[in-house]
């Protein structure tokens, strides 16, 4: 079985920095985030997907191709999967379901 690799574009890590600066999140938000990324790395895409822990789901308009996964009540991931090069790519972390683009 393959292992897949997350990604994290570089606008989205600015947009952790700066949430993290802004104390929109906090240590135990980030805490999560890497385990997020621990299992996704571990078990992929698939798993998140079907894990009612994350609340993954497919998202649609501006964002179709891509998923989001909560990491708190309000803070999502925002990711795209690249199967050809077993890839999860991480294009924004939010704290409040902002979706926009």
């Amino acid at each position: 079985m393959s292992k897949w690799t997350v990604e994290m574009t570089d606008e989205a890590r600015a947009k952790l920095t700066d949430l993290l600066s802004r104390k929109e999140i906090n240590n135990a938000d980030v805490k999560v985030l890497l385990r997020w990324v621990d299992e996704m790395e571990e078990f992929g895409p698939k798993y998140i997907a079907q894990s009612a822990e994350w609340h993954d789901h497919e998202l649609e308009r501006d964002w179709a191709g891509f998923r989001s996964s909560a990491f708190s009540s309000s803070g999502r991931v925002i990711y795209r999967i690249d199967d050809n090069k077993i890839i999860v790519e991480v294009h924004r972390v939010t704290a409040n379901h902002d979706y926009k683009k």
